[in-house]
């Protein structure tokens, strides 16, 4: 995709899209570096959308635009588009220093507050008995093992959400946004259109370099997730490639439909590759990781990877293309896949 000729935010400051919408971004301490963030002018204040990831960058980001342009007006409410870290972390810390109330959706509040409740422990063994059912390898299940505060020290505290739902829409001071959830990269994710001036905030759903990572469900590795985002994908490759698209990372562009078949015809693409090996001989999720990435991964990004294997076997499954049983390797119970 190219991107539309908007310049990027500078540090602490926004970037005015529309009469009513500004645009943000955030640092992480990730590869992928940053989100963006949006804040939608209404008659009532400002409509926050997501709060970034935990840490000082975030404070310090917050601390700044609030006592600068945002203090104009209050701050109205606080809108978390769904549980990943980087959109979750601050949301608690964000609230408190600006009175808000924090909105999402039921699906996005039950799966955060799933992983936030869990014990280092129960995260740590629940991970690594994942692990153990992908056939990693022993020093792989100890990395998962390890990573017990994958979630907490990202997000230290949730916020008393109030549900956010497609009923709902925000009105802003010359506009009106729709809220739509769908499933895939999360559980229920938010976005929102602005069908009057062509506008789209569909998160991290619809992105113009990556493609966004379809992980299967730790409370469910059998649900399928990604038929649920190839379902939202096929709608919106019916998009008109006039509407401007602002996304949750990297900058904003049009041509969204082009850029959901792609995504389609890349999903594809690996069940293709997964299902042409399961034909030869039985695949494990450790397996998938190797067809699909051809390479092993450290703790961080082991996850996504091992996530995303699974996700796409348990796709094909679904399908009925491939079928799971299980088999016994060095003393454990993996979950097997064969055509």
């Amino acid at each position: 995709m190219i991107p539309l000729n908007i310049d990027l935010p500078k540090t602490h400051r926004l970037v005015q899209l529309s009469p009513d919408l500004y645009w943000g971004r955030l640092p992480l301490p990730f590869r992928l570096n940053h989100i963006n963030l949006y804040i939608i002018d209404t008659n009532n204040g400002w409509v926050i959308i997501d709060a970034g990831i935990y840490g000082d960058q975030t404070r310090d980001y917050w601390r700044t635009l609030l006592g600068g342009f945002l203090s104009e007006k209050p701050i109205d409410k606080i809108i978390i588009t769904h549980h990943h870290v980087d959109h979750i972390g601050f949301a608690s810390e964000l609230a408190q220093m600006t009175g808000a109330n924090c909105y999402t959706s039921a699906a996005e509040k039950e799966h955060g507050q799933f992983l936030f409740n869990l014990s280092a422990r129960d995260f740590s063994e629940l991970l690594a008995s994942h692990y153990t059912r992908y056939g990693l390898p022993e020093a792989e299940i100890v990395l998962g093992r390890n990573d017990s505060d994958r979630y907490r020290r990202f997000v230290p505290e949730l916020p008393d959400f109030k549900e956010f739902s497609e009923t709902n829409e925000i009105n802003g001071c010359n506009s009106q946004w729709q809220c739509r959830l769908d499933s895939g990269h999360s559980s229920g994710q938010i976005s929102f259109m602005n069908a009057a001036e062509s506008l789209f905030l569909p998160t991290d759903f619809l992105l113009p370099r990556i493609s966004p990572n379809i992980s299967a469900d730790m409370r469910n590795t059998d649900k399928d997730v990604l038929g649920d985002y190839l379902i939202y994908l096929k709608e919106m490759s019916n998009l008109s490639p006039a509407i401007k698209i602002y996304p949750g990372h990297d900058w904003p562009f049009k041509n969204g439909n082009d850029r959901a078949q792609a995504l389609i015809n890349h999903h594809n693409q690996r069940l293709e590759l997964l299902l042409s090996e399961a034909k030869l001989r039985p695949i494990s999720t450790s397996d998938g990781i190797d067809i699909l990435f051809n390479r092993r991964f450290e703790s961080h990004e082991l996850f996504f990877a091992s996530g995303e294997s699974r996700a796409h076997l348990t796709h094909l499954m679904h399908q009925e293309k491939l079928e799971k049983t299980t088999e016994m390797q060095n003393g454990n119970e993996v979950d097997i896949f064969i055509a």
